[in-house]
């Protein structure tokens, strides 16, 4: 009788130092990559699929995105800010999609203003005295 099957391991890729979003300092960190690998007897031999990969902060063991190496510490902390709702003044947290007090959705962008496409649209913006 043969047994076979798979078996997810962890692996270590690289270590580094990180501004940890979690921790809201420098730390250290671990690159995990996590795959699949096929078993004979229970003894894994090889990876059949990569699953996902993660940092993991050595301080507090909060697990995120890669992406997050490629961010600075003023990018984490702005993302991080609680919104001010345009509406009632209510400090709602980031995650939030609506103002927590009265509902208002967070104000994007201010619209663009107009630009001028000739010296004739001058004399539209011109106030009129009459």
């Amino acid at each position: 009788m043969i047994i076979w099957g798979s078996k997810a391991k962890q692996k270590q890729i690289a270590t580094g130092t990180f501004y940890c979003p979690q921790c809201r300092k420098e730390s250290a960190y671990s690159h995990l990559r996590v795959s699949r690998y096929f078993t004979l007897y229970f003894i894994p031999l090889f990876p059949t699929q990569t699953l996902g990969e993660a940092i993991c902060c050595t301080t507090c063991a909060g697990e995120f995105k890669t992406a997050v190496l490629s961010l600075t510490a003023e990018q984490i902390e702005a993302a991080l800010q609680p919104w001010v709702c345009p509406k009632c003044g209510n400090r709602n947290a980031r995650s939030e999609s609506r103002c927590l007090a009265c509902g208002a959705t967070p104000m994007a962008e201010p619209p663009p203003l107009p630009a001028k496409a000739s010296e004739n649209d001058d004399e539209r913006y011109k106030p009129r005295l009459n």
